[in-house]
């Protein structure tokens, strides 16, 4: 009986307001280092609330640069950029070695460079005076864009993370954006024997709530392009990559 109602009332949430009410109970399944069952299978959900997401009207050339791990090959990294030098922006997503940034900052133009702190960094940021790009919004030749650094907190050590709690009520009243760009993923409700890679619920309804175009995040170490169900373009970004957004 007591599992017959919770699977109705779970059903029969169909406002913003009912969605907020029900993120904001705490339950059994809100655990600390393991994987939150409270958020699987919600995005249905969440599109049947907001909708569609917002279309992009503009243009921007990034260059993606994410989980590099001490691994970054100067030379065809050189390459590489020399082959796309007429980029608008250069993110750092996270998972980078001092030497990794030291053969970055070789390459790209540091004025245009923004980044993000993963999982496994230090503040790199700070040490090479990179712009930070968390919880900071900006606008790039028309473009907005926000990020969000580190990943779920999967275990009790000290590192830039979030509880998918934590993570909600930080993108909660941040603006809305053509871009989100993130270490860490969305939510993955197959995630449930890799808890280190869950990803974030904070990502996933703030892109359904504020109807982003796009989400470009790492974390994962595997490369892809998918479009979620109400038509955000997430990029999925491993080692370093050239975007180019287009109307």
């Amino acid at each position: 009986m007591f599992k017959f109602f919770k699977k109705n009332e779970n059903k029969e949430i169909s406002t913003k307001e009912d969605y907020d009410i029900y993120l904001k109970k705490t339950t059994k399944k809100d655990i600390p280092y393991g994987f939150n069952n409270k958020y699987a299978n919600q995005e249905d959900k969440l599109y049947q609330i907001f909708g569609a997401c917002n279309n992009f009207n503009n243009s921007l050339k990034i260059i993606a640069i994410s989980d590099t791990h001490n691994d970054l090959n100067f030379d065809d990294f050189k390459q590489f950029i020399s082959k796309h030098n007429n980029y608008d922006i250069c993110i750092l997503l996270g998972d980078h070695s001092s030497s990794d940034i030291e053969k970055i900052l070789k390459c790209v133009d540091k004025t245009k460079t923004y980044g993000l702190l993963g999982n496994h960094d230090r503040n790199y940021l700070t040490e090479y005076a990179i712009n930070s790009l968390n919880g900071q919004v900006i606008n790039i030749k028309g473009v907005s864009l926000l990020g969000i650094e580190g990943s779920y907190k999967y275990k009790q050590e000290d590192f830039p993370s979030f509880t998918q709690k934590e993570s909600i009520d930080f993108l909660k009243d941040k603006p809305k954006v053509d871009i989100l760009v993130s270490h860490d993923n969305r939510f993955d409700s197959t995630a449930l024997y890799d808890i280190a890679h869950q990803g974030l619920f904070g990502i996933t309804y703030y892109l359904y709530k504020n109807k982003i175009p796009y989400h470009i995040h790492g974390h994962i170490h595997n490369p892809y392009k998918n479009i979620m169900r109400n038509g955000t373009k997430e990029i999925s970004v491993y080692m370093y990559e050239y975007i180019e957004l287009k109307k």
